[in-house]
Order: C-alpha cells, then structure tokens, then sequence
C-alpha cells in the first residue's frame, strides 16, 4: 500500500465534533420549542425539510461517484437519502393523504436498516468499476425500498416491539444502541481514517442517529427525535461536500503516479504561495534517478513508472520528518528541507540515496535496483530566492552525476546580492 503524504487525508475528528453541535441544536430547540402547541412545526416543517435534506442525499449520491471515485461515498449519500426518506415519508407523512397506521414495529426496522449501512460502509472496497458501483447500488436501494414497504404495509409487527416510556441508560436497548455506535467508529477508524476525513463523517452520522434512538427510545424526549432525522442527511451531506472539497485539493496537489506532490505545488513553492515555513535556513535536494532512459528502454515504460513510484515513495518516508517531496518534473523530484541546513540536509540526502540503492522493485520481468545522484543546497539569507536554490541545488546534482553518478554533492547558493556584484 502506498504512503500518501498526511495532508487531507485523516480520519476527521474535527468533522466528528461538529455532529455534537448539530445535536446540541437539536435538543436545544426540542426544549425551546416543546411539541404543543407547535404540532405545526413537528408535523410539517420538520418533515418537509428532512425530506428535502434526504432527497439532496440522493442528489449527492449520483453526483459523488464520477468525481472522487469512491464506493464508501457513494453508498454512504444514498442510503443515508433513503433512511431519511422512509422515516418522513412512511412514519410522518406530510403533505400526502393519511396512510394505513404505521406499525409498531418500523421505526425500529428503519433504525436497524440504518445501523446496518453505517456498518457496512466501512467494509466496502473503496474503489470499483463504474458499472459495477452502479450495479451494487441499484441492488442494494430496490431490496432496501422493497423491505421498507413491506414492513411499513404490513398488517402484523415484523420486528420486536421495544416498550417505549422511562428508562435507564443501562437497559438492552441503549446498550444495544451503544454498541453499534462503538463499531461504527472503531470501524471507521480501522478501515476509513485515511480517506479525507469520510471515516469522520461516518462516525458522526452514527452518533447523530444514536441520539435519535435515544429520544425514540425515552418517551419525555421524543419530539427531538424528527429533528434528529432531519439533521443526520444535513450532515452528512455537509460531510461528503468537505470530502469532494478535500479529495479534489488532493488532486490539484498530488501526482497520481508517485503520490508525492506534483509540479503544480511545486511551483506554489517557488512563488511562495504555499504554507510551507521559506525562512531561512532551507534546503532543497534535488534528485535524479541513474541512467532512467535505459530502464525505459530495457525493460519498457510500466517498468519505469513501477520504479519511479518506488523510488518517490522511498523518498518521501527517508525524508520524514519535514521532508516535502514534489516531483520536479521527469524523474527528478525536489525534496525541501523547511528549517535545515546543508550540514543536518545531507547526512538525510546520504540516507535516502543509500535506501533506493538498496531498494529492489518487483516488476513484470525482475526485480530491479536503481541509484540516483543528488544536490543540495541551503537558502542562508533572507534576500534568496527558492528559485536561487534549485538552481544552486540543481548545479551540484550536476557535478554529482559528473563525478560517477549514484552520491551526494552539495552547493553554496548565491544571493541576488552577490549575483549582481
């Protein structure tokens, strides 16, 4: 598995906090505004923005899969879309003719179906075929909504009726209700916490659903529990837009093929539009693989892109931790060195010389070692540019290579100063 740089790609404690919020609202406004004599509210304001929340869900969901290429996302948007929908629509009808009396017994099968999806979710590979994500979807909302309508038509109770009045938190049904909570999060952790902060989102999906269970299940804060149904696709719709604004920053950033940063941040780097510390002192090793055209060439092109990720990858973990590797462009990458100078730069740029040598990448043919020659520099003095640098930098990759390839040279950089003395 490949080491992507920690940038945008955490679990998302921050998103997971925010849930707690959108419950303090909830009950806030459930005590503020108790269920007589604002009937009005819970039975037509409340579902009809829930239904709207829970169609923009649906929304999402067809938006989702074409721009981050994600399962977990798009399965996440749309059955989180028919959660909400089934509860407004079959157990707080507003705006159609009265239906048959709900059964006991769907309430509790629509906070089952739920829990089922937030389970499920993490366990799904996160990358499949379009057609194939579009398949398991389709099948999974037509049974869903199949056994929905069974269970809210159905003339008996399908489900085991839970007695609803004053209970402790000790009782089965919040302990219950406790323990999937748990898993879910322990869940998204261990399977989703380097996915742009989804892992958080799906956690606090689940606690936003766990405190309307609770209400469901405590008669006295019941009016909260439309509210909490109303917020948990409010959320997490709010979530998945955090996650495409994420994962297409880390598109804009990141070269697809080495999972380094791209030229394009590269170059934020150079023009100093970056959040990168550029004070002085800052060096800059550039990096060239030995004699790549040949690789290339002997043993074809998928050889050399399966070397070049190898290679990068090495790069990236010897140079933690500060290191920011960006590919420079070809096979040379520039590693900078916020806050280092060339004295604590080059003993790093020995070691990660030393770790590609060793380095043997499994290819189609065999397993292939490279060398590669280095350069580094420092910025000494404020009145240097990181452009001054590179170019001090990339003139002593260029006596590396002179030398015999596969070492370490280093080069003083030269201010604007002394250049135009």
């Amino acid at each position: 598995m490949s080491i992507m740089p920690q940038i945008k790609t955490r679990w998302g404690l921050f998103l997971f906090l925010i849930s707690f919020v959108f419950i303090g609202a909830d009950v806030f406004v459930s005590i503020k505004y108790p269920f007589f004599p604002n009937t009005g509210f819970y039975l037509k304001i409340v579902p009809g923005l829930g239904l709207t929340f829970s169609i923009v869900s649906l929304f999402i969901g067809h938006l989702s899969f074409p721009r981050v290429q994600n399962l977990k996302v798009y399965l996440f948007a749309y059955l989180s879309g028919l959660s909400g929908i089934g509860y407004f629509l079959f157990f707080l009808p507003p705006f159609i003719s009265p239906l048959p009396v709900t059964p006991e017994s769907f309430p509790l099968f629509i906070y089952a179906m739920t829990s089922i999806n937030l389970l499920s979710i993490p366990l799904v590979p996160s990358h499949v075929k379009y057609h194939t994500a579009r398949h398991i979807v389709i099948a999974l909302l037509t049974i869903q909504c199949v056994v929905m309508l069974i269970f809210r038509f159905s003339t008996v109770a399908l489900f085991p009726v839970i007695d609803i009045g004053y209970h402790n938190f000790f009782d089965p049904s919040c302990i219950t209700c406790a323990g999937i909570l748990i898993f879910v999060i322990v869940l998204s952790i261990w399977r989703v916490r380097h996915d742009f902060f989804l892992g958080g989102i799906l956690a606090g999906t689940g606690l936003v659903y766990a405190a309307a269970w609770i209400s469901h299940v405590y008669f006295v804060y019941q009016n909260a529990e439309p509210l909490f149904f109303a917020t948990a696709p409010l959320y997490s719709n709010f979530g998945i837009i955090v996650h495409w604004f994420a994962h297409m920053e880390h598109r804009i950033s990141f070269d697809p093929l080495l999972h380094i940063y791209n030229r394009d941040y590269c170059s934020r780097i150079i023009s100093e539009q970056s959040t990168l510390d550029l004070s002085p002192p800052l060096s800059v090793a550039m990096i060239d693989i030995d004699h790549f055209k040949n690789v290339n060439d002997t043993y074809g092109h998928q050889a050399g892109d399966m070397i070049l990720h190898s290679v990068a990858q090495t790069i990236y973990k010897e140079a933690q931790p500060g290191g920011v590797a960006c590919r420079y462009g070809g096979e040379e990458i520039v590693v900078f060195f916020p806050q280092k100078n060339i004295a604590q730069t080059v003993p790093v740029v020995e070691n990660i010389r030393k770790a590609i040598e060793k380095t043997k990448t499994r290819t189609a043919k065999k397993n292939i070692s490279v060398s590669v020659s280095c350069g580094v520099s420092c910025k000494e003095e404020s009145g240097q540019t990181i452009m001054d640098v590179i170019q001090a930098a990339d003139k002593a990759l260029y006596k590396a290579k002179e030398g015999g390839r596969n070492q370490v040279k280093s080069g003083k950089t030269i201010s604007m100063t002394a250049g135009k003395k």
